[in-house]
């Protein structure tokens, strides 16, 4: 199954390990959601992870996820610092010149 950023992050947000309570709680927060194209986001993502992905080994998948977007959220933190000192080194440059 192929993911969009979005639709980890949604699943980040929202997910379980449990498969059921995933599916239901998609299903929920798209009954919840106000904006056409968020609900039609996330109506897809309850029918994705319902029809594509697999009640025995959906846990798997879940933990996996899970690690990646924890990766993804420590090297965008990461990034932001180091972005951070770069713009104060190059300020201390162009006071120098």
């Amino acid at each position: 199954m192929t993911l969009s950023m979005k639709e980890k992050k949604i699943l980040y947000a929202y997910g379980c390990p449990s498969h059921h309570n995933t599916v239901t709680r998609l299903k929920w927060l798209t009954a919840l959601t106000v904006d056409p194209e968020a609900k039609r986001r996330m109506l897809g993502l309850a029918r994705k992870v319902e029809t594509e992905v697999g009640e025995n080994w959906y846990e798997d998948f879940y933990h996996h996820l899970r690690m990646e977007m924890d990766e993804y959220c420590r090297l965008k933190r990461s990034l932001r610092v180091l972005k951070s000192y770069t713009d104060y080194e190059e300020d201390l440059y162009e006071e120098a010149v």
